[in-house]
């Protein structure tokens, strides 16, 4: 689906990231994984480099300065362009409300909206000098329409990150770039503890909330971006998709859950 593709996957040394660039490089795509990690410790990386050679690794740190910018600059020349964009680096880690300081917020949007932003000028200045366009996608959240306690930067800056990408296909346009960003639920990554594996009540809560009774693992996710990326999702842009087993679609999630719903 994705032969002839080169794509660019921030934050793909594990979790979502690790597995879109992995379901990428199975559809045939070119794909450069980056995180701030050295590659002699990330495994899994070193596993997809050694499984297909159309897999490069570049460190960067894109909370620093100019380093989104040497970022599109190394993928673009390993790969002789890029054609996808997959924003995808962030996280919601955060004190209390009451704690919050201008630090808190500074890192968490400078990490999930302003790095996306970033890149996703740089790889657009480049593609247009050369006349071509692409496709830049976003890792979102549930989070950014429906919020939970002890996420007030993080919801907040989910919801930016859709607006960013209903604003950017407009903008973008004209220029021949298409944008679409995938909005999961809760999903079974390192960052989430793989879905509260080590709080079971607090898993089996989350559980009984979910409509098919199960919590996503990454690759319920990561097949979304590939077909998102391919050119059979062209005529769509500034679309947000809700992969979450029908969380968003539930009015009253917190009821009590009947062992005939649980299928027991």
């Amino acid at each position: 689906m994705l032969n002839g593709k080169r794509a660019l996957v921030t934050g793909s040394s594990q979790g979502i990231g690790l597995g879109v660039a992995q379901a990428m490089l199975a559809a045939g795509a070119a794909v450069t994984l980056t995180s701030e990690h050295p590659l002699d410790a990330l495994r899994e990386v070193q596993r997809l480099l050694s499984d297909y050679p159309a897999a490069r690794y570049t460190r960067a740190d894109l909370l620093a300065d100019g380093e989104p910018e040497r970022l599109v600059a190394e993928a673009w020349d390993g790969m002789g362009g890029v054609d996808v964009l997959v924003n995808n680096v962030g996280t919601y880690k955060e004190p209390p409300l009451a704690e919050l300081t201008r630090g808190h917020f500074d890192f968490i949007f400078r990490l999930n909206v302003w790095v996306g932003l970033a890149l996703t000028r740089e790889v657009v200045r480049r593609a247009t000098a050369l006349n071509r366009g692409g496709r830049v996608l976003f890792t979102t959240s549930l989070n950014a329409t429906r919020s939970e306690p002890l996420h007030t930067l993080y919801d907040s800056s989910k919801g930016a990150v859709n607006a960013l990408c209903r604003q950017l296909a407009v903008e973008l346009a004209p220029l021949g770039f298409t944008t679409a960003a995938v909005a999961p639920g809760l999903v079974e990554t390192p960052l989430t503890d793989f879905g509260l594996k080590s709080d079971p009540a607090g898993r089996a809560a989350v559980i009984d909330q979910i409509p098919i009774r199960r919590i996503a693992t990454v690759e319920d996710v990561a097949h979304w971006f590939v077909f998102l990326a391919s050119d059979r999702a062209g005529y769509a842009t500034g679309a947000v998709i809700n992969v979450d087993g029908g969380l968003d679609a539930q009015q009253m999630p917190v009821r009590p859950v009947t062992d005939a719903e649980r299928g027991g």
